[in-house]
């Protein structure tokens, strides 16, 4: 059976519901990588009051299977649009997606069934169907926690590393104006995501000001890193523990965004010049909210 569906909750755990406020507004982010970004945005999320983020407004990178390593920008795109049309699915669409899937092993009364109240199968049986999902990555728990938040407010945005050395020039054009003619916003970090985390950690003209075309090509400079990675990693110190979010990235986030001000901004610039647009992102996190209190 293949293993069709991406969205996952495999590592998403969230604040209690019941004591924090349900945002009004959310930004859906599908991203290539696994980890680090997800890891940044979450600290984001979870510490929106101290960065300055309404509370009213959030970001949600989707998540998607740890050995799910389709980055390439199409397939950023294909996760998105996976989210987006769940969101129009009402039950019976989910009804029959799962039927159609198991019509062989399991009656459309039982898929039914477990779909009202899954309590009402027996534990045996009931483990037994939750492992056959699994198996083509179809985790209902998250897409329902997904489909709470059908608003009329949210966006749709991609982020894509440029990294020259997997991703064509096609291809980002492409990206791009798939993106412009569906009304997704589309954020990009040449030569990658790192450099955005590198503009909290680094004054990138004081230091590396002589080295901004070695940071264009990011050469690989060992197994485990790029020039770019190893810049962050040696003032990050990443570890086991993560990126460390609120020590090493809460307290620079405005230092990142000045920055990253003075590169490339505009997606078709990004395509051939090192920045990264996620600043636009954050300030309008930030500003969410603010004007219908008049503070400007």
């Amino acid at each position: 059976m293949i293993n069709r569906y991406r969205l996952t909750s495999t590592v998403y755990d969230r604040e209690d519901e019941k004591q924090k406020i349900l945002p009004e507004k959310r930004i859906f982010l599908s991203v290539e990588g696994n980890a680090t970004e997800k890891e940044y945005f979450d600290g984001v999320s979870k510490n929106r009051e101290k960065i300055g983020i309404n509370a009213k407004v959030d970001v949600e990178v989707l998540r998607r299977g740890k050995k799910d390593t389709n980055s390439a920008p199409q397939q950023v795109l294909e996760l998105l649009e996976e989210y987006i049309r769940l969101r129009e699915q009402n039950e019976d669409d989910i009804l029959k997606e799962i039927s159609e899937q198991f019509k062989e092993q399991y009656s459309l009364e039982f898929i039914k069934k477990y779909l009202e109240n899954p309590s009402q199968i027996p534990k045996k049986q009931r483990n037994l169907f939750v492992t056959e999902l699994k198996k083509i990555g179809y985790d209902i728990n998250y897409r329902k926690y997904l489909r709470k938040y059908n608003k009329e407010l949210d966006e749709f945005a991609v982020l894509i590393d440029r990294d020259t050395q997997t991703h064509s020039e096609a291809n980002m054009v492409d990206c791009i104006k798939h993106c412009r003619d569906n009304g997704y916003k589309c954020y990009i970090a040449n030569p990658c995501f790192e450099f955005w985390l590198l503009m909290h950690l680094a004054d990138i003209f004081q230091e590396f000001g002589e080295e901004l075309e070695i940071i264009k090509q990011n050469p690989k400079v060992s197994e485990q890193h790029t020039f770019v990675s190893k810049a962050v990693s040696e003032r990050g110190h990443h570890g086991k523990s993560g990126i460390r979010f609120v020590k090493q990235y809460m307290p620079n986030i405005d230092r990142a965004i000045e920055q990253a001000k003075k590169f490339a901004s505009n997606e078709d610039e990004l395509i051939d010049n090192i920045g990264c647009n996620l600043w636009k992102l954050m300030e309008e996190l930030k500003k969410y909210g603010k004007d219908e209190c008049g503070d400007q």
